[in-house]
C-alpha cells in the first residue's frame, strides 16, 4: 500500500465512532507539545502536534515563531539547530512569565513519533511551505501507517497537490476546507471522489456543516476544533465543560466525526455517557 492507505483502512475501520483529538498532546501541567503531554495522549484517538523545519533542516516540535512564550528565549525558531533548541527547558503548560520551569525539553519529531507508536498524529507543518520536508521525515521515520499531514484546499488545483503529495511521500494528506459557500460543499465531493479520508473544516453555519457531513459520506471524515481560542459558532471547550452536550453533541449530530479539544478526557467521558 502507498499514499496513507494503511491509515486511511484504520480511519474508516472506525467510522461509527467519533475520534479524540488531543490539540498538542494531553497539557497542564505538561508543558503543550512535550514528551509526556503526547505519551499522555496515547489513550485517545489521535494526537496533534506542531512541527517546525530549524536553521540546520531538522524538524522540532513547536508551535510558536520564537520560544518566548514556552521557553522565556525569544530567539527565532528558524534561526536556531536542533541541538541547541532540543536542549531548551519548556514551561509548564501553554507557557507564559508565570509558568514554572518544568524537566521536560523541546522534542524533535522522531523522538514526539516515539512518544505514542501506537497513536495516530496529526502533524501541523506550521509552515506551509514546509509540509513536504514534514510528510518526508515522518515516511522517513516509519510512520506512514500513523501519522498524517494537512493541507489547504480552496481549489481542485489545491487538491491535485495533496494528491501529488501523498503519492511522492506515501504519506496520507488530509485536507483542509473552509465551508464558507456552494463552491466548498464541491470541494467536499471532489476530496471524497479522490479517496481523501480525513478533512479539517472550518463553517459558520451548521446546516452547511451538515450538508458537508451528509455530502462527505462515510469514507471521508471530517473534523473539526472546539479549543477556546479557535472554534467554530461559539463551540468551544470552556462552554463544553459547562455543558457538553450543546457543543460536541451538536457537531456529532452534525455529522462531525472527529473533534480536536484541550479537554480530550472530559470529552470521552461525554461520549461514553451519550
Amino acid at each position: 500500500m502507498s499514499g496513507g492507505d494503511g491509515l486511511k483502512t484504520r480511519l474508516r475501520a472506525a467510522s461509527d465512532d467519533v475520534l479524540i483529538i488531543a490539540h498538542r498532546g494531553v497539557w497542564e501541567p505538561l508543558p503543550e507539545n512535550s514528551i509526556p503531554a503526547i505519551a499522555a495522549a496515547s489513550i485517545f484517538d489521535i494526537v496533534e502536534i506542531d512541527v517546525q523545519l530549524t536553521a540546520d533542516k531538522g524538524l522540532v516540535v513547536h508551535h510558536d515563531e520564537t520560544f518566548t512564550r514556552m521557553v522565556g528565549d525569544g530567539r527565532a525558531l528558524c534561526e536556531t539547530t536542533v541541538a541547541e533548541i532540543t536542549a531548551m527547558i519548556l514551561r509548564g503548560a501553554d507557557g507564559g512569565d508565570q509558568a514554572p520551569l518544568t524537566d521536560h525539553n523541546i522534542p524533535d519529531l522522531a523522538a514526539a513519533l516515539r512518544a505514542a507508536p501506537d497513536t495516530i498524529f496529526d502533524l501541523d507543518a506550521k509552515n506551509a511551505e514546509e509540509t513536504r520536508a514534514v510528510a518526508e521525515a515522518a515516511a522517513a521515520l516509519g510512520a506512514a501507517d500513523h501519522a498524517a499531514v494537512k493541507v489547504d484546499v480552496a481549489s481542485l488545483d489545491d487538491l491535485a497537490a495533496l494528491l501529488a503529495l501523498q503519492q511522492d511521500t506515501g504519506l496520507m494528506v488530509a485536507a483542509k476546507i473552509d465551508l464558507v459557500d456552494e463552491a466548498s460543499l464541491d470541494l467536499i465531493d471532489a476530496a471524497r471522489d479522490a479517496d481523501v479520508a480525513l478533512t479539517e473544516v472550518w463553517f459558520d453555519d451548521l446546516e452547511v456543516l451538515s450538508q458537508a457531513t451528509h455530502r462527505a459520506g462515510p469514507g471521508m471524515r471530517l473534523s473539526t476544533y472546539t479549543l477556546d481560542p479557535v472554534h467554530c459558532c461559539g463551540l468551544n471547550d470552556e462552554t463544553a465543560r459547562r455543558d457538553p452536550a450543546a457543543v460536541w453533541g451538536v457537531l456529532i449530530d452534525a455529522g462531525i466525526g472527529a473533534i480536536m479539544t484541550d479537554e480530550p478526557a472530559a470529552l470521552r467521558a461525554y461520549l461514553a455517557a451519550r
